[in-house]
């Protein structure tokens, strides 16, 4: 559910962003998104009530803001700017991946499938970032997606660790301070590389969509990390760029290049893989 929702999320985002055609139409969207999705996992939290929520779990909460904060207006600038079918696998592999590289240091150690996974997610980024030929080093660092896209990949894969290391008695008052915190961090965040657009009618428009099926997507994965491996839950959300690429593909008609469908069957993959691992 949370994966669906996210690419949804995503890609709502996108649209947002390119028709409201301010340069901060997207980091606006975020906190509208943001704004929204808090006043929802609130009311979730006072309805179904957390058991506990220790110190501990408040530190990593807190954490979690700060990554969050960073990759929400990130990833809805790389929306708007596109091509969602680049910008989106990009995000989805390396946010798998970081969580496996690092989950041996939190006591979460890589399976077989899961290396195998890691090694087969590299190819499959470096196809999805070409463009109508064979991939080069020159096409692929000069790819328009990859350099945002790893970066809020990584964002978003040291956000997946803090939520896996919350106890599962936290229930949804992890989402709740996390997009709470956002509300705060976002304009600030905005402020280092573009100022939020004006708060227009389109720009409400599409954050309270946008808002509203992430705060769904928010609030199921943070509950999923807590229960599971984190490099598993990881690869089942990564599915989310799926449903973007989809939808970019279908309804904006953006192409979608032979050596991008090899990585994008490569990167899908490597999700299986980290699913099926125990």
């Amino acid at each position: 559910m949370a994966s669906a929702l996210l690419g949804c999320g995503d890609f709502f985002a996108g649209v947002g962003g390119r028709r409201t055609g301010h340069p901060g139409a997207a980091t606006a969207i975020a906190w509208v998104a943001s704004l929204i999705g808090g006043i929802v996992a609130g009311v979730y939290v006072l309805v179904f009530q957390p058991k506990a929520f220790n110190v501990d779990d408040l530190l990593w909460t807190l954490a979690a803001v700060l990554f969050f904060s960073l990759a929400r207006p990130l990833l809805y600038l790389g929306m708007e700017r596109g091509p969602m079918s680049t910008f989106a696998p990009v995000i989805g592999v390396v946010g798998l991946v970081v969580p496996a590289l690092v989950g041996p240091l939190t006591g979460q150690a890589l399976t077989g499938l899961e290396s195998l996974g890691v090694l087969v997610a590299v190819p499959a980024v470096v196809l999805v970032v070409a463009e109508g030929e064979f991939p080069s080093i020159v096409s692929v660092r000069h790819s328009p997606g990859l350099g945002l896209g790893v970066i809020t990949g990584v964002l978003i894969g040291a956000t997946s660790l803090c939520f896996g290391q919350i106890d599962p008695d936290a229930g949804a008052m992890p989402a709740f301070v996390v997009q709470a915190g956002a509300v705060l961090l976002i304009p600030l965040v905005a402020r280092t590389f573009r100022p939020m657009a004006p708060m227009r009618a389109e720009v409400l428009r599409f954050g309270l969509l946008v808002g509203l099926v992430d705060a769904g997507a928010i609030i199921g994965s943070v509950i999923a990390y807590q229960r599971g491996n984190v490099a598993v839950v990881a690869a089942i959300i990564g599915f989310a760029p799926v449903v973007t690429i989809t939808l970019a593909w279908r309804v904006f008609g953006e192409k979608v290049w032979r050596w991008q469908w090899v990585g994008a069957g490569l990167a899908t993959v490597s999700i299986l893989l980290f699913a099926a691992a125990v």
